[in-house]
């Protein structure tokens, strides 16, 4: 039995009714369909129906007042939107002449499965489900098969959008499939970047990311889209890691999917405000993306000094490749650029570390690791988690992830009780004040600023009275310089 909300239920009822009066054959198919057979939330459908499928969304959206657009006009391929809820509506497969041609025509068995409207619309579980695949029967046995042969061939996303499939449902890749994937991965060379990275995304945003990651890469599919990843395979580490580069990467991805699924284990303190954050399904993307490739740049930076393993700079290094990567993958700009800043910025935790064994953090740190990282600082110490967690060897500093959580909460009681405040009150000077005291614009101005709110934090200035004479004492200082 499933269950929809009003507004799903209303306008399906008002597509039957006008499926009825047009003479139309409308069926639910696809994932909505697999995934409420297994008690899963379907927000969203995938309705087929046997002919002007275009015709029929736009009569549908002038009489339930809703947003038609028109997705592909040559395979008929339209998206009603309406409350929130989007319906794809699209004529059967290459024109098929019946539903069960078109599942013929589909990826794979538990995708291929179909149910009429009306029957759907009992929601009691009873409607008859057209599956000529044996859709039914491999969800059963909890495996994901292809419909035919030469389903690779005609979309190589599918081989991507399998283990998307897997990362959904836990189920087995079938041994055909998983042959005929490696083979044929140099096809997915037609697929388009935009296409790819969106499957790519889906599989970071699952709890199983870790898990259909190795298998991707046990398969040489994530290394045909992501080649990156191979570089650290037998890239010595030092003492401290127990693994090599490649292996790290994997190993911190798992630990992150640990870390997401239950952040109050690693940060017992300040657990509520990690949930806050991980509430984001973008968060964890961006956080597994960050924990696989954080160290990158490690190969490249590589280097013994005085009989030591060193990699100085892996992690800005890491940034620009990454950012290279997400390019050539047509990333969005956010998504690119708050992975590459967690990669460029993944050692600062530990660094904050070995300042914190000497004594509390300062003020003035905390401020400086603010302005870099800003509301995304909780993701930073997760992944800085994620980095300890998967380095296990001889050599590493003892109580590591007890220190992190630590050092977090110094930072976040900073961030709250005195950075906050800090940023979202007005300046106590501004460009102007710096012109009346006879400097002349330009980036200097940028680092003046900077170094009042150095001073403010710390406690050295806490009035407009105190910042211009410290902008007097500054002053004098240039001069000298």
């Amino acid at each position: 039995m499933w269950y929809f909300t009003n507004t799903m239920q209303e306008i399906l009822r008002k597509i039957n009714r006008q499926a009825e009066a047009m003479g139309r054959q409308v069926y639910v198919v696809g994932g909505a369909l697999r995934d409420l057979l297994l008690g899963k939330e379907a927000p969203d459908l995938d309705l087929a129906i046997d002919h002007d499928a275009l015709g029929f969304g736009a009569r549908l959206a002038v009489s339930c007042d809703a947003r038609f657009v028109v997705l592909d006009d040559i395979e008929e391929v339209g998206r009603l939107i309406w409350h929130g809820h989007l319906l794809d509506l699209a004529v059967f497969k290459d024109h098929a002449a019946t539903i069960e041609e078109d599942l013929r025509k589909r990826d794979f068995t538990i995708n291929a499965m179909a149910m009429t409207l009306p029957d759907w619309l009992r929601a009691d579980g009873s409607g008859r489900i057209v599956d000529p695949c044996g859709g039914r029967e491999d969800m059963r046995q909890k495996i994901i098969r292809l419909v035919y042969g030469e389903a690779l061939r005609d979309d190589p996303l599918r081989m991507l959008r399998a283990f998307r499939l897997q990362a959904r449902t836990g189920f087995r890749l079938a041994d055909r499939f998983l042959e005929l994937a490696c083979r044929q991965r140099g096809l997915l060379r037609r697929s388009a970047p935009e296409r790819i990275s969106s499957e790519l995304h889906l599989i970071m945003e699952s709890s199983r990311a870790s898990q259909v990651v190795g298998a991707m890469l046990e398969s040489r599919i994530l290394a045909q889209v992501c080649p990156e990843i191979s570089s650290g395979a037998g890239v010595e580490q030092p003492a401290s890691h127990h693994l090599d580069v490649l292996g790290h990467n994997l190993a911190a991805l798992a630990a992150m999917d640990e870390i997401i699924s239950q952040p109050h284990h690693f940060f017992p303190e300040a657990a509520p405000v990690l949930v806050a954050y991980l509430q984001s399904s973008r968060h964890q993307r961006w956080l597994r993306w960050a924990a696989l490739f954080h160290d990158m740049a490690k190969p490249q930076t590589r280097a013994i000094k005085k009989g030591r393993i060193t990699f100085y700079q892996h992690d800005t290094v890491g940034a620009r490749l990454f950012r290279e990567m997400a390019n050539r993958l047509r990333f969005a700009k956010i998504d690119r650029e708050r992975i590459a800043l967690f990669i460029g910025q993944h050692m600062r935790p530990f660094h904050l570390c070995n300042v914190m064994r000497k004594g509390p953090v300062s003020a003035r740190a905390c401020l400086r690791l603010a302005k870099t990282i800003g509301d995304d600082l909780p993701g930073l110490f997760l992944l800085a988690m994620a980095d300890s967690l998967a380095g296990k060897g001889e050599a590493r500093p003892p109580n590591m992830e007890s220190e992190l959580a630590e050092l977090f909460g110094q930072v976040h009681r900073q961030m709250v009780e005195n950075i906050a405040p800090l940023l979202l009150a007005p300046p106590l000077l501004n460009g102007d004040d710096l012109i009346a005291a006879g400097l002349r614009p330009g980036p200097l101005f940028r680092t003046i600023l900077d170094d009042l709110q150095q001073a403010q934090v710390s406690g050295e200035v806490t009035d407009r009275d105190a910042a211009l004479a410290w902008l007097a004492v500054y002053k004098e200082r240039l001069a000298i310089s």
